[in-house]
């Protein structure tokens, strides 16, 4: 019985704590402008002004205010992860601001969006860093890794039972 009732405090703890994640998750949407308000970085490319792990709280940002120097989080052009990097060069076409970036911690400019266009393009972008929260999002880069692992685990044991069998 009292294995029942620690049980029971833990679902209702880890409850409270998905509620409340989630009532901050809504309330910055709402103040910040942007859908996800909250991004993990998974890389060292922006090292040392973000460090794997840290939570970044992101804010809209006008693409024609963005400058050089300005650290922006944009849409990767393959759907996947976005991306934090600084804006390195500003470059106009057609009237339209194209945002030439780089990583803090990389030696060469970002090559995402070179065949389409001169840099990463404005309805792309996200918005803005505004807060550093150091090192709290490494429960989630775990939490990826495992399912990364475990989907891996789970295709090699697909591929070994549909192997056609040796006579």
């Amino acid at each position: 019985m009292e294995m029942e009732n620690e049980l029971r405090e833990i679902g209702e703890g880890f409850l409270i704590a998905v509620v409340i994640y989630l009532i901050i998750q809504a309330s910055l949407m709402v103040t910040l402008g942007v859908e996800r308000p909250l991004y993990v970085v998974i890389s060292g490319s922006m090292e040392p002004t973000y460090y794997e792990g840290d939570i970044l709280v992101v804010k809209r940002a006008n693409p024609y205010t963005i400058e050089e120097g300005d650290i922006i989080v944009f849409e990767s052009p393959s759907g996947g992860i976005p991306i934090v990097h600084r804006v390195f060069d500003v470059e106009i076409a057609g009237g339209i601001p194209y945002f030439v970036t780089k990583g803090d911690h990389n030696n060469s400019l970002d090559v995402y969006y070179q065949f389409s266009y001169p840099g990463v393009p404005p309805e792309q972008i996200i918005g803005k860093p505004i807060f550093r929260i150091p090192k709290l999002g490494w429960g989630q880069i775990k939490l990826r890794e495992l399912g990364m692992y475990l989907r891996m685990q789970f295709k090699n044991l697909g591929e070994v039972i549909r192997c056609p069998q040796i006579v």
